[in-house]
């Protein structure tokens, strides 16, 4: 008998991916990967809250932990400016500054 009849042979010798299939594929991998966001109580965003609230008004630094569908990561600075309609943060280091969606915050000390 043939080797390509023996075990699974006869597929193996006949398999393919498509590149659209191989897209797919890792896409959908990567999607495994993503971590849902943690859900915090009240006290723990009131607490938040009043660490960017002090950050703005004693330009103060602190440190915020973001979270991110991949990873989380901490970042250090200032709140120099809060839009409450867009729900975002200013955030200062040094000369650069950059927007943060208050969603993202998932946690906050000082520095």
């Amino acid at each position: 008998m043939s080797k390509k009849l023996q075990g699974n042979g006869l597929f193996e010798s006949s398999r393919m991916m498509l590149p659209e299939h191989r897209e797919a594929y890792i896409l959908h991998q990567q999607n495994l990967r993503k971590s849902p966001p943690p859900q915090l109580d009240d006290q723990e965003m009131e607490r938040i809250s009043m660490l960017i609230a002090e950050s703005m008004q004693l330009r103060k630094e602190v440190i915020l932990v973001l979270f991110g569908e991949f990873n989380v990561t901490e970042i250090t600075g200032v709140v120099t400016k809060i839009d409450l309609q867009q729900k975002n943060i200013k955030f200062t280091h040094g000369n650069d500054f950059r927007w943060i969606k208050v969603s993202d915050i998932i946690d906050g000390m000082w520095k």
